[in-house]
């Protein structure tokens, strides 16, 4: 059976939908949209749609790569030609094509690219000067907690590929770990940057990454 392979925007109202509601909103826009979606068999079947990283709740995202399972394929351009009619305006499909068996999306995450925007004033050399100070330490220890609910330390220093303050824009740009081996949330790394309340901050995903041969690679 085919894949159908998307990539998204999410913006808006729309970034205050958990991992499960995005879910839910894309499997009604796909039947609205006549999508010939592959379901599950079972007592409850549903569509097998799977999203490379999950984004948490509240943040912004101009690189949503999702997989969908589907009968048949079918005409994407017409899709995104008429996707005003199915899908919510806070969710922009950018483009699709159809492939066959992959390994999963999730495994395949490496690495990924956040805009970080701050929503007050705030010195754009007092902000350089945390980030250097952070660049400058061999290892930052912070406890994260795991899936079975223990805490353990961490070294988020070495999951940082790419810090920096863009003047011009004023927005902090940083590539960090992503993906099931090695994952650092752009919140947690601001919070060892700047202390500043999580709603004065917007995040914008800008970029996936999986890795090949050493070298990372945009994962659409």
């Amino acid at each position: 059976m085919p894949i159908l392979r998307i990539k998204a925007q999410k913006s808006g109202r729309l970034r205050f939908l958990s991992h499960l509601e995005t879910q839910n909103m894309l499997e009604r826009s796909m039947k609205r949209a006549d999508v010939p979606l592959k379901y599950s068999n079972g007592f409850n079947p549903h569509p097998n749609i799977s999203f490379a990283a999950p984004l948490p709740v509240g943040s912004l995202s101009e690189y949503e790569i999702i997989d969908i399972d589907v009968i048949d394929e079918f005409e994407i351009n017409q899709l995104l030609k008429d996707q005003i009619d199915f899908f919510p305006k806070d969710f922009y499909l950018m483009e699709g094509y159809f492939i066959e068996n992959d390994d999963s999306l999730m495994s395949q995450v490496a690495a990924g690219d956040y805009l970080i925007k701050i929503n007050e004033n705030m010195d754009g050399n007092l902000i350089k000067e945390s980030i250097d100070n952070f660049l400058s330490k061999d290892e930052v220890l912070i406890l994260k907690r795991t899936k079975k609910g223990k805490r353990k330390e961490v070294d988020i220093r070495s999951q940082v590929k790419v810090l920096k303050y863009l003047d011009e824009e004023k927005l902090i740009f940083m590539k960090l770990d992503a993906g099931s081996v090695s994952n650092l949330k752009p919140l947690v790394l601001m919070d060892q940057i700047i202390k500043i309340p999580h709603e004065k901050m917007d995040v914008i995903r800008t970029k996936l990454y999986k890795e090949k041969e050493g070298l990372l690679i945009e994962l659409f």
